[in-house]
């Protein structure tokens, strides 16, 4: 008993520096669950005396904070890239707006006073160095949220992005969100990133969207790079074979890490 013991404890001694892994609970007056789980990768053997470039992954809809660690192995690509990957809850539909018409769903309220805020409080993370990407639901509000708050990004990408809400294939979860899509409804287009480009060219940073070609979202990230490119906006847009799956987001998070880490200064980690 007592060397199993042993071997256990020689066991839990190996694992746990290998997974530099936190989970934050942040709490909150801007949603009605009081709290948000987000779950941190930091680089294998950190230290805390460094700042480190960090990445804000959003998932999609009908997500959780799980859904990233469970796409891709996110300690392997925190190690490879030497970067803090931070994965805050959506609340499944959030969003990731201040609802019109619910005032106690406030998510873009909750990111920009308190979820910022607990991240640089409690993270060894390089403010200078700090970038927000997402899939699906996430990519819309990856953009979205980089419109609101440029000044704390250097830059912002997304992946098979839901970049015009109308274009949605799941339109009753925006609905309780937006209220029903119909003419007299701006919500819709008012929310909508891609009508939201003057804020992006004001930001003067770069994007990087990606989306698969077999994706039904395709046409629509289509025409906000043409958009983007237009207005003279700084953007890498590539299209690849692939469909709005887990297959295709494992396959490009790398893509786009690469991309964010060439805007980090040497020094920085």
């Amino acid at each position: 008993m007592k060397k199993r013991l042993l071997i256990l404890l020689g066991l839990m001694i190996f694992v746990f520096p290998v997974f530099s892994q936190k989970q934050l609970i942040v709490k909150t007056e801007n949603y009605p669950l009081g709290c948000d789980t987000v779950n941190c990768y930091l680089p294998e053997n950190y230290s805390s005396l460094k700042k480190y470039p960090a990445v804000i992954l959003l998932h999609g809809y009908d997500g959780s904070f799980r859904q990233w660690g469970n796409i891709c192995n996110l300690q392997k690509l925190s190690n490879e890239f030497s970067m803090i990957l931070i994965c805050p809850d959506g609340f499944k539909e959030s969003w990731y707006l201040d609802s019109p018409i619910r005032p106690s769903l406030r998510y873009a309220s909750f990111f920009r006073e308190d979820l910022l805020p607990e991240l640089k409080k409690n993270l060894p993370l390089d403010s200078t160095a700090l970038f927000i990407t997402g899939l699906s639901m996430g990519g819309h509000g990856a953009l979205y949220l980089f419109c609101l708050n440029h000044k704390e990004f250097k830059a912002a990408g997304s992946i098979s992005g839901v970049l015009d809400l109308k274009a949605s294939s799941v339109s009753f979860s925006i609905a309780k969100v937006l209220g029903v899509k119909n003419k007299t409804n701006t919500n819709w287009e008012k929310y909508s990133v891609i009508n939201m480009t003057d804020s992006l060219k004001n930001a003067g940073k770069p994007l990087i969207v990606n989306c698969g070609s077999q994706d039904f979202l395709i046409g629509v990230n289509r025409k906000f790079a043409q958009k983007c490119e237009q207005e003279k906006i700084k953007i890498v847009f590539t299209e690849s074979p692939g469909k709005h799956n887990r297959d295709y987001w494992r396959a490009l998070l790398p893509e786009q890490l690469r991309y964010f880490r060439q805007f980090v200064r040497k020094d920085t980690d």
